[in-house]
């Protein structure tokens, strides 16, 4: 499902992923762990070509697109635009328009960039409200909800798109624990549907519950990966092993 070929981002002379690989199938869940700044949500970002990479290649359900520089061409454009509507994401902050109600942050997207009708818009939007737990609350505005629940439309919203892989940015980071397990709820309902996801997350629990593969990020390079058991019980490397500790004792 996920190719990601010797990706390479800098911003001016600070490198910020050092040739990154890494493959998944379909289906799988996949959890980014690492210290601050080390390049795991720029990793999504580049993904979601939200940024561009300076090299390597990303595919996403037979979708490729190579780094160096941003589309110029009509069909440069609509690979991007492709691989785009493959990839929905959920942000840290939920990034809901707060002038639309519930109901049409979750519809806006389906009809104006997949052209759907309103009619099939809404009817999935009120099945995914439902899936989140959300149904009661599809003609109130953002200021009206919780910081779970506006998190929990952003999910829906992403999955509006219908796409093929959903990346996490984050999702519990701004939340109290009682809203934060509100939409750990939610994600852990998706891994078990069989959802593919890539999840940048300091939630330890979740990683080494719901995880197929948990990938340590240090200085923009995979320094380490494995199934959770591995990573947790039995990490191969000192730097590691340190930040799992001082994560776990959180």
């Amino acid at each position: 499902m996920i190719a990601v070929n010797q990706l390479v981002k800098s911003y001016h002379s600070n490198r910020v992923l050092h040739g990154i690989d890494h493959d998944q199938n379909r289906g799988e869940a996949v959890v980014l762990i690492g210290p601050s700044g080390c390049g795991k949500s720029t990793f999504l970002r580049c993904l979601n070509q939200l940024e561009i990479a300076d090299s390597g290649s990303i595919t996403i359900d037979g979708v490729t697109i190579q780094g160096g520089r941003a589309p110029k061409n009509s069909e440069e454009r609509e690979q991007q635009r492709q691989l785009r509507m493959r990839a929905g994401m959920v942000f840290q902050q939920f990034n809901l328009f707060p002038h639309l109600t519930v109901l049409r942050n979750i519809t806006e997207a389906p009809m104006v960039v997949k052209g759907e009708s309103q009619e099939e818009a809404e009817q999935r939007a009120r099945m995914l409200l439902k899936k989140v737990g959300l149904e009661h609350k599809a003609e109130a505005y953002p200021a009206q909800l919780s910081g779970g629940q506006q998190q929990r439309v952003a999910i829906a919203r992403a999955l509006a798109m219908q796409p093929q892989v959903m990346l996490f940015d984050e999702p519990t980071s701004a939340l109290d624990p009682e809203r934060r397990d509100e939409v750990l709820k939610v994600m852990r309902d998706l891994v078990e549907e069989g959802m593919t996801m890539i999840v940048v997350t300091h939630e330890m629990r979740f990683a080494r519950e719901m995880a197929d593969e948990v990938l340590f990020f240090d200085q923009g390079r995979v320094a380490e990966s494995g199934p959770p058991e591995k990573i947790f019980d039995d990490p191969e490397f000192q730097r590691t092993r340190d930040f799992v500790m001082r994560s776990t004792k959180r």
